[in-house]
């Protein structure tokens, strides 16, 4: 029985996938490469993640009931599909292999710093395990659940920190030129991996809400990244945001409401639900891919496999947390930015060289069989002689293939 994800949870999982990893590193990263500017880089990087949602809905328009791996496959051919698939499952994996990486530096350095990292990777990959063990629709559903609880933590840091800002910190504006904002914006875009809800096409309950969907997902998750780069140079400053590698975290550490209350654990929590779900969603579409690449009936058998390779390659995919900001805008967004922009641009323009105006090469072919001949074809139309001898013509409409 197929999954199925209702529009207002696929918004949700949007929202949650893009808090995943920018709502506590992005800050950082903003400053570091356009200094106080950092705010409007975070502007330009999610204005350029809404274009490419443009991008994906008129792919997926055109191939309503399948998934990205189907479509490389029909579009490119069987076996020039099958390698690009095995390369964008190995992207999609690699992905939760950071991810899962990300979180164990995360815990071990801010929270819990004598925790062996080994077992904070052991414990998340074992409940991303039981997650897509239990589907799409159950995350769906969860994530549906922890929204409101995320999104009320998240304003009462907002609320917190009001008397803390101080304006001054984004002057002088573009002092360095367009260029810094340009990079920076570039780095935040490629971070977001929003091509992986195209493994979920299938699932959307209604695939002709999909781009309404996306948009969504991507206007409320931008926002709230756009809102915490802002709210740290404004507080922080762009010098101490960017020394900070977990800017965000640092910021709700300088609340002080009352001596037993951690404000800075709210950080911490609304980051950890997102990054559960960005690891679950992204596991999920590694699954998936590796299961219709290589023309298997059920995706769960490769979750156990898959989970120990996860947590083999999250511990020796970097030493630390510095190599990995510094391998992301190196190389990792060059590395990204082939899967989610010029991969799907790729798939438009040989789909229209190779079918037209028709996904597929769908069309009508009209075939007329041998004198006398009979067809199976129920939907043809035949024209038999008056003598009823068989010796009449037939005239044959092949249903789309």
């Amino acid at each position: 029985m197929e999954e199925t994800v209702g529009v207002r949870q696929m918004s949700i999982l949007v929202f949650h996938f893009m808090l995943g990893t920018s709502i506590l590193i992005a800050p950082s990263n903003m400053a570091f490469v356009a200094k106080q500017d950092g705010w409007l880089a975070s502007i330009l990087g999610i204005a350029l993640m809404m274009v490419t949602v443009f991008l994906y809905d008129s792919l997926m328009n055109r191939y309503p009931k399948k998934t990205l791996i189907e479509i490389i496959e029909i579009v490119l051919g069987k076996w020039i599909g099958k390698v690009i698939g095995l390369v964008m499952f190995g992207y999609l994996f690699l992905l939760t292999s950071f991810l899962v990486r990300v979180a164990g530096s995360f815990i071990t350095t801010q929270v819990m710093p004598e925790t062996p990292i080994e077992v904070v990777h052991i414990v998340l990959a074992i409940i991303v395990m039981i997650a897509v063990g239990y589907g799409i629709e159950t995350i769906a559903r969860a994530a549906e659940l922890l929204f409101m609880p995320v999104l009320f933590l998240f304003v009462l840091l907002v609320i917190f920190l009001m008397p803390d800002i101080h304006f001054d910190n984004l002057l002088p504006i573009m002092e360095r030129g367009p260029k810094p904002i340009a990079l920076a914006a570039f780095n935040l875009f490629t971070i977001q991996e929003v091509l992986v809800f195209l493994m979920l096409y299938t699932n959307l309950s209604k695939p002709n809400k999909f781009r309404r969907t996306m948009l969504a997902g991507v206007t409320i998750g931008g926002g709230a990244i756009i809102l915490t780069v802002t709210l740290c140079i404004l507080v922080l400053g762009s010098d101490l945001t960017e020394r900070n590698i977990f800017a965000s975290y640092s910021l709700a550490k300088k609340i002080s409401v009352a001596k037993f209350l951690r404000v800075d654990a709210f950080m911490a929590i609304i980051w950890l639900i997102a990054l559960f779900f960005k690891t679950a969603i992204s596991f999920y579409g590694a699954a998936v891919a590796l299961k219709q690449t290589l023309s298997l009936h059920r995706y769960k058998v490769l979750i156990l496999p898959l989970g120990f390779l996860m947590l083999w390659l999250s511990i020796i995919v970097y030493s630390s947390i510095v190599e990995f900001l510094n391998f992301t805008p190196a190389i990792w967004s060059l590395y990204s930015v082939c899967h989610v922009v010029l991969l799907p641009i790729l798939l438009i323009v040989i789909d229209r060289i190779r079918f037209g105006n028709t996904p597929g090469g769908k069309a009508k072919l009209q075939s007329v069989p041998p004198s006398g001949g009979t067809a199976a074809d129920p939907n043809r139309n035949a024209n038999a002689s008056p003598n009823g001898n068989g010796s009449g013509s037939a005239v044959i409409s092949a249903p789309n293939e």
